[in-house]
Order: structure tokens, then C-alpha cells, then sequence
């Protein structure tokens, strides 16, 4: 179960790392460029990231689908909650000159 969840994590951690060869292979397979924003070439990647965590848990015989999600939503996004939990937003407020 803890290894899924680590290969969840490894998938998560290594999509912006993995997305422009993703990329490259796939307008290289297709000998085509194909006009997609940034958010479907992500998609892409973090699906075939998964896909290849997903397979590599199943031959070490540890294929669980929860702690895999769970890890790799954490790799994902897990610095953009723990930056908006931390940053410290102080607005002035009304000032007492008396």
C-alpha cells in the first residue's frame, strides 16, 4: 500500500518534468503538431505517468488505485496548498490618528 501511494507521488512529482517529452514523442509518433493547450499535454502526461505507476505496482504484486490517487493529487497540488495555508495575507485596516 505505501509503495503505491510512493509511486503516486513519483508520478505527480515528475509531470512538469516528463510533460515536454511527452510531448515531443507524441508530435514525433503523429508527424503532426497538434494545436492543444497547456492543460491537455498535462493531462496527457499525468495520465501515461500514472498508467506507467499503475503497471509497475501491478508487477510488484502492491496494486492498490486509492493510495496511488491520494499520492499523486498530494505531488500535484501539495505545494500550491501548503504555499495558500502559509502566505500571510494582512490587509491595513482603519486607522485611529486620535
Amino acid at each position: 500500500m505505501f509503495l503505491s501511494f510512493l509511486l503516486g507521488l513519483a508520478a505527480g512529482y515528475l509531470e512538469p518534468i516528463a510533460k515536454p517529452h511527452v510531448q515531443k514523442a507524441i508530435e514525433d509518433v503523429f508527424d503532426i503538431q497538434i494545436p492543444q493547450g497547456r492543460s491537455e499535454y498535462d493531462m496527457v502526461t499525468l495520465l501515461f505517468l500514472m498508467l506507467m505507476a499503475s503497471l509497475l505496482a501491478s508487477l510488484l504484486s502492491v496494486s492498490m488505485t486509492v493510495p496511488l490517487l491520494v499520492g499523486t493529487f498530494l505531488a500535484l497540488f501539495g505545494k500550491r496548498f501548503y504555499i495558500a495555508l502559509t502566505e500571510v495575507h494582512i490587509r491595513p485596516g482603519p486607522r485611529d490618528d486620535n
